[in-house]
C-alpha cells in the first residue's frame, strides 16, 4: 500500500495536526497523510474542471485514426502521440491520473513526492494510439483507453529474449508469448497493449456509461483497421468481472493466463492497481482478419444507433460470441 512516509512533510498541514502526546514519527505520517489527500483532492479538481472542446481544431490534418460525432453529444476519437497537441497531451494525462487517484489505483504519495499534477508524458510512445470520448458541450474527457506500441527501434520477433516487454509482461514477470503461441511471423510492431479503459467518475447514468464503452470499443477497432504495420494481436491484463466483459462483447477470443503474481516497486505511480483490485490476469487475444474487424466495428456503429441501446447491446454479444480460454502461468 501506499506509505505516507513516502511523502513530503508540508509544513503547512502542522495546524491541521494536534501535537500533543504523539510520537514525532507518527505525527509527521499524519501530516504527511493529510498533505496527500489535499494535493490528490486539488489534482480532481483542476482535471475534472479542464475542457478539450477545441482539440479538433488543433490536430493535423489526416491525424485521426477515427472520429465519431454523434447527435447525443459524444464526441470520439483516435490519435497517436505524435499527433497530440503537448497541452490536450497533458489534459489526456491528467484525466487518466485523476481517475485511477480515485479510484484508489494510482499512489497519492507517489504523485506528490514527484510533484506531479498529471502522468507523464514523456512515458508515452509515439506510436501509442489514444482512444478519447468528450462531452461535445463541455469537452470534458468521458472515457479513455490506449492502444500502447512496442518500445522496440526495430520490430523483433516475439520470442526474442531482447524484445522489449510490454508493461503487462513487466508486472507479471513473464513473456506472454512463451504462454499463449504467436501469430506465425508476428513481430513486437504488430502487437499493441490494451490499457487504461477508464470511464470519468462523474457519470454515473447507466446508459451513458454504457454508450462510452461502446464508443471507445469503436474507437479501438477503427484504430486497429487505420494501423500500419496491421495490428495482429492485443495484450493486457483485467479483471474478469470488468475488462474482460468488453473485449468479450466485441467478440474477441481472449487467452488469459493462469495464476501469476503481478508486481510493481512501491515507488511506481500505478504499484496499486495490483493490491487494490481483485485478481489481474495477463490476456493475449490474436485478432480476426481484417473483414471480420470491420464486421465488428459495423455491428457497434449499428448497436450505437439503436434506440433501444441496453437490447442492442444484448444482441451484440449473442452475435458475435467471445470466448474465453485458459492457460496455465
Amino acid at each position: 500500500m501506499c506509505h505516507p512516509t513516502l511523502a513530503a512533510t508540508d509544513p503547512s498541514a502542522a495546524a491541521d495536526v494536534p501535537r500533543g502526546g504523539l510520537g514525532v514519527d507518527r505525527a509527521d505520517a499524519m501530516l504527511a497523510v493529510g498533505a496527500t489527500e489535499r494535493f490528490t483532492r486539488d489534482i480532481i479538481g483542476l482535471h475534472g474542471s479542464l475542457s478539450c472542446r477545441r482539440l479538433l481544431d488543433h490536430v493535423p490534418p489526416g491525424a485521426l485514426d477515427h472520429l465519431a460525432v454523434r447527435g447525443d453529444g459524444l464526441t470520439t476519437l483516435a490519435i497517436r502521440t505524435r499527433d497530440l497537441p503537448h497541452r490536450y497531451a497533458l489534459a489526456m494525462q491528467g484525466f487518466r491520473l485523476a481517475q485511477y487517484l480515485q479510484l484508489g489505483w494510482a499512489c497519492g504519495d507517489v504523485v506528490r513526492s514527484s510533484g506531479w499534477f498529471c502522468e507523464p508524458v514523456s512515458a508515452l510512445g509515439p506510436n501509442d494510439v489514444h482512444v478519447l470520448t468528450l462531452d461535445g458541450a463541455t469537452g470534458r474527457i468521458l472515457g479513455y483507453v490506449c492502444l500502447a506500441s512496442s518500445r522496440d527501434e526495430a520490430p523483433r520477433p516475439l520470442l526474442d529474449p531482447a524484445r522489449a516487454p510490454f508493461p503487462v509482461e513487466t508486472a507479471h514477470g513473464l513473456n506472454v508469448f512463451e504462454k499463449v503461441a504467436p501469430l506465425p511471423g508476428t513481430t513486437s510492431h504488430e502487437v499493441r497493449e490494451l490499457k487504461r479503459f477508464v470511464r470519468a467518475r462523474t457519470v454515473t447514468d447507466k446508459a451513458q456509461r454504457l454508450r462510452i464503452t461502446l464508443e471507445l470499443l469503436l474507437g479501438v477497432a477503427q484504430a486497429v483497421l487505420a494501423s500500419d504495420p496491421p495490428v495482429r494481436t492485443l495484450v493486457g491484463d483485467v479483471e474478469e468481472k470488468v475488462a474482460l466483459r468488453h473485449l468479450l462483447l466485441a467478440g474477441l477470443e481472449v487467452q488469459l493466463v493462469e495464476h501469476t503474481t503481478p508486481v510493481l516497486p512501491g515507488t511506481d505511480l500505478m504499484h496499486l492497481v495490483y493490491t487494490a483490485r481483485g485478481e489481474v490476469k495477463p490476456f493475449v487475444s490474436h485478432l480476426p482478419s481484417r473483414a471480420d474487424l470491420q464486421l465488428r466495428a459495423d455491428l457497434l456503429t449499428q448497436t450505437l444507433a439503436s434506440p433501444d441501446l441496453f437490447a442492442a447491446t444484448t444482441g451484440l454479444g449473442e452475435h458475435l460470441h467471445g470466448a474465453t480460454n485458459r492457460v496455465a502461468a
